[in-house]
C-alpha cells in the first residue's frame, strides 16, 4: 500500500490517490456497519489501493458472510451512480467528482471478483463451504486466488512491452500473497455482545442455557451464540460433572483477551485441583 501511494504521488496522481482510499475507507465502513448489525466485529483492515484483505478462515455463517461481502461493493457502485447523477442536475460537478466516481465503480467491479480475499471470493467461499468443509473450501479458494494472481503477473509481463501496468503487478503480487501467506489478523468474529451489550438488555432476552466439556475451545462455544438470546454455559469434566457456569458476557471477554482456540478450561483457570475438589 505506502508503494502504491509513493508511486502514485510521484507520477502526479495523489487526487486519485486520495480519491481511491476514500473510496476504499467508504466499501469499508459499509462491510463494517453491516457485520455489526449481523453481530461480528472486525479484527483488522488491511488496507490495499482497491479494497482491505481479509484472509483466513472466519467462524461465520455462510449467509452472513455473503450479506457482509455484498455491502462494500454495492455501497460503492451506488456511490458511482449517485455522482454520475449529478452529472445531469449539474454537469460542472463532473470535473471535480469524475475521479471519485470512477474510483467507486472501479472498486465496486474489481471486488466483485471471485477470488479469496476479494468480496467475490468471500462470496464464492461462502457458497462453497454450503457444501464442503470450510478448511477445505479455503483451500480451493487459495488455489483460484493464486491461478488468478499468475494471470494478472502474465498481463504485467505482456503489458511491460509497450507500457507497463502497476496495477497488474500489485494485484497480481497480492493474490498470490493472499493465497500463500494468509494474514489471519484481518477477519471478523462473532461477538454478538461487543458494543451492543446494553441495546441487547434494553428488551427481555430469552436464556438458554448449554453443557459442553470443559475442554472445548472457546470456538466451539461461540458457534453457539446466538443474537436474540443469552447463552450460557456449564463447563462439564469428563464425567458430565458441572465444574462451573460460564456466561455468555465472561465468554466473549475471555475470547477478546485470550483468543478462540484456548480451551475453555484454560480460559478460565479451571485446573486438576479445581476438578478433583
Amino acid at each position: 500500500m505506502l508503494i502504491m501511494a509513493v508511486f502514485f504521488v510521484a507520477f502526479g496522481m495523489a487526487y486519485e490517490l486520495a480519491c481511491s482510499l476514500t473510496a476504499v475507507i467508504l466499501h469499508e465502513c459499509a462491510h463494517a456497519r453491516v457485520a455489526k448489525k449481523l453481530g461480528y466485529a472486525l479484527g483488522e483492515i488491511r488496507l490495499m489501493p482497491y479494497g482491505a484483505a481479509l484472509c483466513g478462515i472466519t467462524d461465520m455463517r455462510p449467509a452472513h458472510e455473503i450479506i457482509i461481502a455484498v455491502a462494500g461493493p454495492l455501497f460503492n457502485l451506488l456511490l458511482g451512480l449517485v455522482f454520475a447523477a449529478t452529472w445531469w442536475l449539474v454537469p460542472a460537478s463532473y470535473a471535480f467528482t469524475s475521479t471519485f466516481c470512477m474510483c467507486n465503480l472501479y472498486i465496486g467491479f474489481f471486488n466483485l471478483i471471485p477470488v479469496y480475499p476479494l468480496d467475490g471470493g468471500r462470496i464464492a467461499f461462502a457458497l462453497l463451504s454450503v457444501r464442503l468443509r470450510r478448511a477445505k473450501a479455503f483451500k480451493v479458494m487459495r488455489v483460484l486466488s493464486a491461478v488468478f494472481g499468475a494471470a494478472f503477473l502474465a498481463l504485467f509481463v505482456l503489458s511491460a512491452i509497450y507500457s507497463p501496468n502497476v496495477c497488474f503487478l500489485s494485484v497480481g503480487l497480492f493474490m498470490l500473497l493472499s493465497a500463500f501467506i494468509p494474514d489471519r489478523r484481518a477477519q471478523y468474529y462473532a461477538l454478538f455482545a461487543t458494543g451492543e451489550r446494553d441495546k441487547r438488555l434494553k428488551k427481555p432476552l430469552e436464556t438458554r442455557t448449554f453443557a459442553v466439556s470443559r475442554d472445548a475451545p472457546l470456538i466451539e462455544l461461540c458457534r453457539t451464540l446466538d443474537p436474540d438470546r443469552y447463552t450460557v454455559f456449564v463447563l462439564c469434566d469428563g464425567n458430565a460433572a458441572p465444574n462451573r457456569s460460564v456466561s455468555e458476557t465472561e465468554l466473549l471477554d475471555a475470547v477478546k483477551s485470550r483468543g478462540y482456540a484456548i480451551s475453555a478450561a484454560a480460559a478460565f483457570g479451571l485446573t486438576e485441583i479445581d476438578e478433583n475438589t
